[in-house]
């Protein structure tokens, strides 16, 4: 028993510290580096870059020299065997076939063979090789297996800031609810204030009991808005740990970065020519249109001839020396030429090859155009976010230093007599409300600003 608790004290002393340990807070720029490390969408990404790469090795697999060799060596087994056969009858003395006075055909009789078992060993050796030397196909195949490794590279870049984007976007939502948090928090200290000071102008009666049920009312509004704020916070973590690619149950604290300004200084057009030249998915997708354009060139060259030329050289013998023998210039045959290919008629299936390449090349320029209208309207939309959120902001300033003063005028209002406990939960309710737009207009501006980067395919990082 008294080495259980030991164990138990030790547990208690070494063990237990650990679940109290602090966590350490984490900066915007530790969050997304450990975005980028764990996210598997990137990571898909970077093996599909490496996949389109090998796609460009292949194709240059057509134009580049084959080479060939094999190598043999065996034996063919014959058990014994007897078989019948015909054969010319010979005269004796003159050794000449005794021909059929009537017909002066051969005479022929049935003679039975006999033949042993035998084994006949064979060796061979064999090389090769052949070269194409003109396909005009080829040469489109690198150009669009080359266009598609670029356009996976501008997918990898895209991936990546939309993993950035969405470690902003929970980063600042976080912030927002923990600055929410301390909003309704000072409104719960507020109202416990007002509680306390209704109860006590109650108990030397300058107040009415109505007014301390309107300050218990108002504590408990206010106590349960920052009781579904507390919620919205812990679901504020684990959107961020799920964005940085962890586990959601994990602790996480963060801490603010104000070192990058909340709009940025750039006009519209600056802006949107910027989109038009970086946007990394803009980017993919033009590099598509013109690998659906080769793919059309591609597919017109089926219509011309391929000339390749070979070369073979083989040796095949019972005598593996003959074979692998020095004397190269004996026991062996060798070809050399050239060949040449026309497809003359396959049934209309190169005609439909061309014409099914000319319609994705026009469904690429479409989606490509489609998307630039789509670059330029998101642009426009956060724009004009961010000029409405500094009114916004500005607006809610003022709005906060007048429900400060007027909350102070109904607190000294309802000191001298000449107020009531409603109308300083009024003026209590009004000073979190411009509070709180406030907070949001703030933050709900800096995501506006990482979606505006993020469309200007600018990666941000703070240092």
């Amino acid at each position: 028993m008294k080495r259980l608790c030991t164990l138990l004290i030790f547990f208690a002393m070494n063990i237990g510290p650990s679940f109290g340990q602090a966590v350490a807070p984490m900066t915007l720029q530790d969050c997304i580096h450990t975005a980028l490390k764990n996210n598997s969408s990137l990571r898909i990404e970077e093996q599909r870059l490496k996949s389109a790469a090998t796609n460009v090795t292949d194709a240059y697999s057509d134009v580049l020299p084959t080479l060939n060799t094999s190598f043999g060596s065996g034996v063919r087994y014959s058990g014994a065997s007897v078989y019948k056969k015909l054969t010319n009858v010979f005269d004796p003395v003159t050794l000449t076939p005794k021909l059929d006075p009537i017909t002066g055909n051969p005479i022929q009789e049935e003679v039975t063979i006999y033949q042993k078992s035998q084994q006949v060993k064979s060796h061979s050796a064999s090389a090769s090789l052949s070269q194409t030397i003109f396909n005009l196909g080829s040469l489109y195949n690198i150009k669009a297996a080359k266009m598609a490794e670029q356009a996976a590279d501008h997918s990898v870049k895209n991936t990546r800031l939309a993993v950035i984007l969405s470690v902003k976007e929970a980063y600042y939502e976080l912030l927002k609810a923990n600055r929410l948090k301390a909003v309704y928090d000072e409104a719960v200290k507020l109202a416990e204030e007002e509680l306390v000071d209704a109860q006590a102008r109650l108990d030397i009666g300058i107040s009415s009991q109505a007014e301390v049920f309107q300050a218990k009312v108002n504590l408990g509004t206010q106590r349960t808005s920052a009781l579904n704020q507390e919620n919205v916070v812990e679901m504020a973590k684990a959107n961020l740990n799920n964005a940085m690619a962890r586990d959601t149950n994990l602790p996480v604290e963060i801490i603010e970065d104000q070192s990058d300004p909340i709009f940025p200084t750039l006009t519209f057009d600056e802006a949107a020519r910027i989109s038009l030249q970086n946007n990394q998915a803009l980017k993919e997708l033009g590099l598509n249109v013109k690998t659906s354009y080769y793919n059309i060139k591609q597919a017109q060259t089926r219509y011309l001839p391929t000339v390749g030329g070979y070369l073979s050289y083989n040796r095949n013998n019972d005598d593996i020396g003959r074979v692998y023998s020095t004397s190269l210039d004996r026991d062996f045959s060798a070809s050399l030429g050239a060949s040449l290919n026309l497809n003359l008629f396959n049934g209309f299936s190169d005609k439909a090859g061309v014409q099914r390449a000319a319609i994705n090349h026009r469904i690429a320029q479409e989606t490509y155009q489609e998307n630039q209208r789509t670059v330029l309207a998101s642009v426009k939309q956060y724009f004009l976010q961010l000029e409405a959120y500094k009114d916004i902001l500005e607006i809610n300033k003022q709005n906060i230093e007048a429900a400060q003063e007027n909350l102070r005028l109904q607190l000294e209002k309802r000191r001298v007599g000449a107020g009531t406990e409603l109308e300083v939960t009024q003026a209590q309710t009004e000073l979190t409300r411009a509070q709180a737009n406030y907070v949001n207009a703030e933050y709900n501006a800096k995501i506006a600003g990482a979606q505006l980067e993020m469309v200007m395919g600018v990666e941000n990082i703070p240092q």
